[in-house]
């Protein structure tokens, strides 16, 4: 009986020991730095530390868990602007990668990429020639109105009117043409863009 009592005896003091480091093991400490710079320890966290990076400790000085400080206003827009960077960064590489893709998959030479560009070229070419013949007359009859009108611009008169009717055609007319000219010129420079990006692609230079 006496051995079995004193068996308990000291199971129950493990126990209690166990319990009580523990206890002691998760009991916590804060530590946090002022505005200063001086680092603080206590029980608890007081209010002016809100917002402050912390670190909790054991009364061991085992760290239980750490938070960094809040960020302000400016570091959160600095955040916020990295990340839409870097998003904007992956969009492009996978627009870029797509891009490579479907021109391996289209064109084998340089030469290919050239006959693609004078195809996209010929139909603002056909629209651009139609366009000056439409032009020539009515430039040929403005310069007749206001040969009528004694030379003076703007015609004014029993002329006004059909001169400003002119006037108008020509105008609509010229702005075709002027957009049909910065179509082409994108084509010239979007396929030649295109051709770079092969002969980097692939070094086929020849044609």
């Amino acid at each position: 009986m006496t051995a079995n009592y004193n068996y308990k005896c000291k199971l129950l003091l493990g126990t209690a020991f166990m319990l009580s480091a523990a206890t002691l093991a998760h009991a916590e400490i804060f530590k946090w730095k002022d505005a200063q710079g001086v680092t603080h320890y206590g029980d608890t966290m007081p209010p002016q530390a809100a917002g402050r990076a912390t670190t909790e400790m054991s009364k061991r000085g085992m760290v239980i868990k750490q938070t960094p400080a809040a960020l302000t206003p400016e570091q959160r827009l600095s955040n916020e602007a990295e990340q839409a960077r870097a998003a904007k960064e992956k969009q492009l590489q996978t627009e870029q990668k797509r891009h490579d893709a479907a021109l391996l998959n289209t064109y084998t030479t340089p030469a290919e990429i050239d006959l693609a560009r004078d195809r996209n070229l010929e139909q603002s070419k056909l629209v651009i020639d139609g366009t000056h013949s439409r032009l020539a007359p009515l430039q040929a009859k403005q310069a007749k109105l206001v040969q009528q009108a004694g030379g003076k611009i703007p015609v004014k008169g029993p002329l006004a009117a059909e001169y400003t009717e002119n006037a108008k055609h020509i105008g609509d007319l010229e702005s075709i043409l002027a957009q049909k000219n910065k179509e082409m010129a994108d084509i010239r420079s979007r396929f030649e863009a295109d051709k770079a990006r092969f002969i980097e692609l692939t070094g086929k230079t020849t044609y």
